[in-house]
């Protein structure tokens, strides 16, 4: 996917967006001798999510919109992800549009956006240990599995979109608390597989997210957020996405979902709530 070139009075600025990532299922296995935690996930993404504008400049500098208390120093994962790609001078606007620490990916599918625009030289592997485990499937920005820790990536075609609703009712959790609870119960050491035949409807529906539950003991509003959509005419599958705790319902149609989202909006006015598609467009 490449940025659309703008130009401007300072040269040609780029335009990126950087797409929300909803894993459909995320089933996940006992943690390994490192920590880590082997991972199998459909990971799709929505049409909405967070602009980044990179306009040439003298120095490389980071600006906010959309969101106070993200950092704007080295630490940001887009200024790792520039000095990664070895990227000239940039003066990058990030306009925030999806909710911080949100189970959408949201910092790594800033960090993906960098890494499509500016190509950098190096493998899905190095990424998936260098920014973290979301950021190679965040630079492909397509439906795909994802296995191993996050590093392993298969793309996957032709399994079209859904109508879907997102929801974050602006609490946060915490992922390391998460698995904590987790890892006290035991489980296999590897990861139940995700479906790989049927629609990505039929394939959500066989799997499930193994953190949801954890996530609900740690944030019982998840749960809330959960019943609001499944009570939503035409919802077809309600489910937290990654470890929470943004919360998605699928909808039979387009119509259905902008009701959908037009219905929480009003019931629960402080809810973050978007209407959108899921998976990639024909």
């Amino acid at each position: 996917m490449a940025g659309a070139n703008i130009h401007t009075q300072t040269g040609v600025a780029i335009d990126e967006i950087a797409k929300a990532k909803v894993n459909l299922t995320l089933h996940v296995g006992a943690a390994r001798e490192d920590g880590y935690h082997p991972l199998n996930s459909l990971v799709v993404f929505a049409d909405i999510g967070d602009r980044l504008w990179f306009e040439p400049s003298e120095k490389m500098q980071l600006t906010i919109r959309g969101a106070d208390d993200l950092p704007t120093d080295g630490s940001n994962l887009i200024l790792r992800a520039m000095g990664m790609a070895k990227a000239s001078p940039y003066h990058i606007i990030l306009d925030k549009d999806l909710p911080v620490s949100a189970g959408l990916g949201g910092g790594s599918a800033n960090a993906g956006a960098v890494l499509r625009v500016f190509d950098a030289d190096i493998s899905d592997r190095d990424l998936a240990y260098k920014l973290g485990a979301d950021v190679p499937v965040c630079r492909a920005s397509q439906t795909g599995m994802m296995s191993g820790i996050g590093e392993d990536i298969s793309l996957l075609s032709n399994l079209g979109q859904l109508s879907a609703v997102l929801v974050n009712p602006g609490v946060a959790v915490s992922t390391g608390k998460i698995f904590h609870a987790m890892d006290s119960v035991p489980r296999a050491a590897d990861p139940r597989q995700t479906s790989l035949t049927g629609d990505l409807l039929s394939r959500a529906l066989a799997g499930e997210n193994d953190m949801q539950d954890a996530a609900i003991s740690q944030a019982p509003i998840i749960a809330d957020v959960l019943r609001a959509l499944a009570q939503q005419t035409g919802c077809e599958l309600a489910r937290m996405s990654g470890s929470g705790a943004t919360c998605f319902g699928i909808f039979r149609s387009d119509a259905q979902a902008q009701a959908a989202a037009q219905a929480l909006e009003t019931d629960c006015p402080t809810w973050w709530v978007r209407a959108c598609r899921l998976g990639d467009a024909a």
